[in-house]
């Protein structure tokens, strides 16, 4: 039995301590802040929000979702299946609440650990054989600095983050500038239309957006958590021996872009919004791909929300200046900018060798280094389906952790951080998602790596064109897994 420590209880912090409960391991989660949940805690999620993911392909294996839930479940209902998952499995008494992690240093083969009890305002000092972070990418909010930001403030007017805006009370009567065109910049300006003055949309660039049912029939999930629509993305290891299939492949899948495109612009009424992307579909199809709000177009073309495609430049006592020359006096700014990738705790020379600004995390799938021993990170594996992901995530780092894992040498596996990185890279060189997390849209093509690595089957059905076309399935997972949960302390 090994001693775990977890950080963060999010989604990923909790299914993992699950899972290594289940491992008979001794588990201890560190969260920084009173309650579970991660984003979906209600201080650090946006009011209305939603999931991308439908209901079943969020849950997780072996919890499904109330057959109550909308097919796009609120924040709210989130945070409760979050909840209810942790009572059902036990979890919260192996959490360890307003504990931050200040430092960790690898010393005689295990981590110390140095920790702040919030409640107590005093350090403790704990040890672990393993450390797991869970604590994402989206927990440090990022807002961009501009000149005369403070003078705007001293004149009264406010400056949020959309993870902030988590009542709808924050924005009432007032005139809201919303930064930004990422699914929660999008989400937030539709949402406080109903609540504000008026609505300001700043973004510098269009981005391709899809429905929640494309041609307002077919469920997203069929074209975009299937094996059908991985076909179609080029994967960073390339066949080589069907090189005669390549050229009519990649016709066949730039056709299916321009019909997706056309179908997006009738369907949404791009140019009636003035809102086509100048960037073909194929290179957004990332983790910068987001679903629409069904009402963000509509309120576009009602000119309940303006948008204004230009910069902020500055900021000039209670007014913002915009690139395009016009000025706007905001009582609120709201900026959907993204985050900031953080993980102060770690030691520089670690900090260095896991994450840089060119090129993001480098980790081997998106869990491990072979440079930093008895560490993993869960839930720095982007993707449409994170509690799928980071499941099965959670399982591989149990089995590295009980030794029933094989490995490929350090440089092998170097070599394949560094192919993984050079292919995300490539991918999103029209997007700003360069933190080396992405592995959407290949969302199945990853799982079948992970499931491969721990020696288990990757497919249920044994009906080829069945599981061809159909979505994700978490259930599947829970069947594939079963042998392994038999055989797991072995």
């Amino acid at each position: 039995m090994a001693s775990i420590g977890i950080i963060g209880a999010g989604v990923s912090g909790l299914v993992t301590a699950k899972t290594f409960l289940e491992g008979n391991h001794h588990v201890s989660v560190l969260e920084k802040t009173s309650g579970i949940g991660g984003v979906w805690k209600r201080d650090h999620c946006y009011f209305g929000a939603s999931t991308q993911t439908t209901r079943d392909e969020y849950a997780f294996s072996d919890y499904p979702m109330p057959a109550s839930f909308p097919e796009w479940p609120s924040g709210e209902q989130i945070l409760s299946y979050l909840r209810n998952y942790a009572t059902h499995f036990g979890l919260s008494q192996h959490i360890r609440f307003n504990t931050e992690v200040i430092e960790m240093k690898y010393l005689d083969n295990i981590w110390s650990v140095e920790v702040f009890d919030r409640k107590k305002s005093k350090n403790a000092t704990l040890l672990f054989d393993f450390v797991i972070i869970c604590t994402g990418t989206f927990n440090v909010p990022y807002i961009p600095a501009f000149e005369g930001m403070q003078e705007f403030i001293d004149h009264g007017g406010k400056v949020l983050h959309t993870t902030d805006v988590s009542d709808a009370s924050l924005v009432e009567n007032k005139s809201v500038v919303v930064v930004g065109f990422a699914k929660s910049a999008t989400d937030v300006a539709t949402l406080v239309t109903d609540h504000a003055k008026d609505c300001t949309l700043i973004y510098r660039k269009a981005r391709w957006k899809v429905p929640r049912y494309f041609a307002n029939i077919i469920n997203l999930k069929y074209l975009l958590l299937s094996r059908y629509s991985e076909i179609f993305i080029t994967p960073p290891h390339k066949s080589g021996n069907k090189n005669q299939f390549r050229l009519p492949k990649r016709l066949f899948a730039w056709l299916q872009w321009r019909m997706v495109e056309l179908l997006l612009k009738k369907q949404f009424r791009l140019k009636s919004c003035n809102m086509i992307p100048e960037d073909p579909i194929e290179t957004q199809i990332n983790c910068a791909l987001g679903v629409a709000h069904p009402d963000f177009y509509p309120k576009i073309r009602k000119g309940q929300i303006k948008a204004i495609q230009t910069e902020i430049d500055r900021f000039n006592g209670s007014h913002i200046e915009l690139k395009n020359g016009s000025t706007i006096k905001p009582d609120l700014i709201i900026f959907g900018t993204g985050f900031l990738r953080r993980l102060p705790f770690l030691e520089e020379k670690n900090r260095n060798i896991i994450f840089n600004e060119e090129t993001g995390f480098q980790l081997y799938r998106n869990i491990i280094h072979p440079d930093i021993p008895q560490l993993a990170f869960v839930g720095f594996n982007t993707s449409f389906v994170t509690s799928l992901t980071s499941e099965i995530a959670s399982h591989w780092v149990l089995r590295l952790v009980n030794g029933n894992l094989q490995l490929p040498s350090k440089d092998k596996i170097k070599e394949e951080i560094l192919t993984m990185s050079a292919w995300q890279q490539h991918r999103n060189h029209v997007t700003s998602t360069h933190d080396g997390t992405c592995i959407a849209p290949l969302n199945l093509q990853y799982l079948d790596k992970l499931m491969k690595d721990m020696g288990l089957p990757r497919k249920v059905s044994k009906l080829p064109l069945y599981d061809f076309i159909r979505p994700v399935s978490p259930k599947d997972y829970y069947k594939l897994l079963k042998y392994y949960k038999k055989n797991v302390t072995g």
